[in-house]
């Protein structure tokens, strides 16, 4: 999972939108920011991705391991 993110970080915006694995939702939040201010949705993008972290960690705590 982690090698993921980590190569994700080097993909480029055209190897992300022909990546068949690549999800849906993905695809069009990177299309949709292309029409932004670059530095209005890369600060968006940085928001997004903590208050998701955030989120994904509080679940994983509240479940029980088993």
């Amino acid at each position: 999972m982690r090698q993921e993110a980590e190569s994700a970080e080097h993909a480029t915006i055209d190897e992300i939108l022909a990546d068949l694995a690549a999800s849906f939702w993905l695809k069009a939040a990177l299309r949709s920011a292309l029409s932004r201010d670059p530095v209005d949705a890369a600060t968006d993008a940085d928001v997004l991705a903590r208050v998701l972290k955030n989120r994904c960690r509080h679940l994983l705590e509240e479940t029980p391991s088993t």
